[in-house]
């Protein structure tokens, strides 16, 4: 099979080393530990890497094709419990230890490393697509804890660009440094091959976060640099694109501009990246650029002026009124078929999560109001993993702008509804 989908459910493939069974043709039943196997995280189903076929093959007719039982032994017969999901101790005449098999296979040399890095030989031989005929060793897996990131989110120098949910690139100045990958147990994987291109400085600094390789690559990463699958955009991204849409179609519809456009402006939206991490720290960084954008970037003077022109009754209602309620007062005019007091919401939970991040209140305060944000984005009062809070959050603003986007009545020339 080639790829890391489970064609079973659509979950992710790792590695995994477990007992394989197989029967000669004389009938003997043989099994060999410590196979490499890709195994669903989801249904649990295994599938044979075709390296692993290969050398099992080779093996199996190079045992068929002599008189193994009278002839000396080259491979470690090792002693084996019983499996019970396959073949009992007592129907399997002979165990081999796959790793010694292997051995007589997988042996190429490794691309040279100044500095040493932990990692598994056996991810760039068996999981599928890694291995290559030049540069032997490029494309092995090397793990990080996903704290390696922090220094190229806050060191000036450098620029982290998550573009896709499990798929980065790290910037140095305007140069692109190096690619990244997440896995699903929150790990990141950058190639062999790409770190040992990178000064010996950095490297060391690379190998300080370094750990021992999980088996899992599956990830937008894998599918962009293996498959050459184009990644899917980021939620973060999703959402930026999503208010764009909301703010044209205003501009479009209105010739208003709902929302201030500047260089800082844009300089903000870069900011606004996947989290990471679950700290408050790393959480007050993702949400007061989106404060920013989505709620202090309201054109509150373009609103005002658009409401008095025509609805000059709301002349005194509109004294005074600016922000998130100015911009729901302006939907309540410009939309048909919703409840803006209800859709709005996730607009005001964002501002109180931006003082909650900030620590403007005292720690009593705090916690009642991040329990009221919680409440409100549907998850129980009592959570505090930032990550959890933080996609929830994203996932609102989504939708509410796909209703804005969906309810926004839309004029003709004329300057009357259209009816859409």
């Amino acid at each position: 099979m080639s790829g890391l989908d489970c064609e079973n459910c659509g979950g992710k493939l790792h590695l995994i080393h477990s007992d394989k069974f197989m029967k000669l043709k004389s009938g003997e039943k043989i099994a060999f530990a410590n196979v490499p196997l890709l195994m669903c995280g989801g249904c649990q189903k295994r599938y044979i890497p075709y390296q692993t076929k290969e050398i099992l093959d080779e093996f199996q007719q190079m045992l068929e094709n002599t008189e193994h039982e009278n002839q000396p032994r080259s491979i470690d017969i090792v002693e084996k419990e019983e499996d019970k999901k396959e073949f009992s101790v007592e129907e399997t005449e002979t165990w081999y230890d796959f790793e010694k098999i292997k051995n007589m296979f997988c042996n190429d040399k490794f691309i040279a490393e100044k500095v040493k890095f932990l990692y598994d030989r056996d991810d760039y031989y068996f999981i599928p697509g890694l291995v290559r005929p030049w540069k032997i060793g490029f494309l092995t897996p090397v793990f990080f804890n996903i704290e390696v990131l922090l220094k190229y989110i806050h060191h000036p120098q450098y620029g982290l660009d998550i573009g896709a949910d499990t798929f980065g690139y790290i910037y140095k100045g305007d140069e692109h440094y190096i690619s990244f990958g997440i896995n699903e147990n929150n790990k990141v994987i950058m190639w062999l091959g790409d770190i040992i291109d990178l000064n010996v400085e950095e490297q060391f600094y690379l190998r300080s976060e370094n750990v021992p390789s999980d088996h899992s690559i599956g990830s937008e990463f894998y599918e962009a640099q293996i498959e050459v699958q184009w990644a899917e955009a980021s939620a973060e991204r999703k959402l930026l694109k999503k208010r764009l849409d909301f703010n044209e179609k205003v501009r479009d519809n209105y010739n208003l501009a709902v929302a201030q456009l500047d260089t800082e402006t844009l300089r903000v939206a870069k900011n606004i990246r996947k989290l990471l991490v679950n700290t408050n720290d790393a959480f007050k960084d993702l949400i007061i650029p989106l404060n920013e954008l989505f709620v202090e970037a309201i054109n509150n003077k373009d609103i005002s002026k658009d409401l008095k022109q025509k609805y000059p009754e709301l002349k005194e209602e509109l004294k005074g009124k600016k922000g998130i309620k100015l911009l729901q007062l302006w939907l309540e005019k410009n939309t048909t078929g919703i409840d803006v007091n209800v859709e709005i919401a996730p607009l005001f939970v964002l501002y109180d999560l931006r003082l909650v991040s900030a620590h403007l209140y005292s720690d009593n305060s705090r916690e009642e109001l991040l329990e009221s944000c919680c409440t409100r984005l549907g998850l129980a009062e009592t959570e505090r993993n930032y990550i959890v809070i933080a996609n929830t959050l994203i996932d609102k603003l989504d939708e509410m702008y796909d209703k804005f986007i969906q309810c926004l009545s839309v004029m003709n020339k004329g300057g009357e509804e259209d009816g859409e």
